[in-house]
C-alpha cells in the first residue's frame, strides 16, 4: 500500500493503550513520513471519493 501523502511504503501497525489491553487499534503507518491511517479514516476517504463531484478545469480567457 502506498501513502497518499508522500507515496512511501505503508506497513500494518497497532496502537495500544496505557495498559496494553483496553485500546487496541489496527492502523497503517507510513515508514517515510509517519502518517497513520486507521479503519475509520480509510472508510471516510473512500466514501468522500465516491461522493466528490467531478469538476472540469476551465481556463481563464482574458
Amino acid at each position: 500500500m502506498k501513502c497518499t501523502r508522500c507515496e512511501g511504503l505503508m506497513v500494518f501497525d497497532q496502537i495500544y493503550g496505557p495498559d496494553e489491553a483496553i485500546f487496541d487499534l489496527p492502523i497503517w503507518r507510513c515508514l517515510n513520513c509517519g502518517s497513520s491511517i486507521d479503519p475509520l479514516i480509510m472508510q471516510k476517504r473512500l466514501t468522500e471519493d465516491k461522493t466528490k463531484p467531478v469538476t472540469s478545469k476551465k481556463e481563464n480567457v482574458a
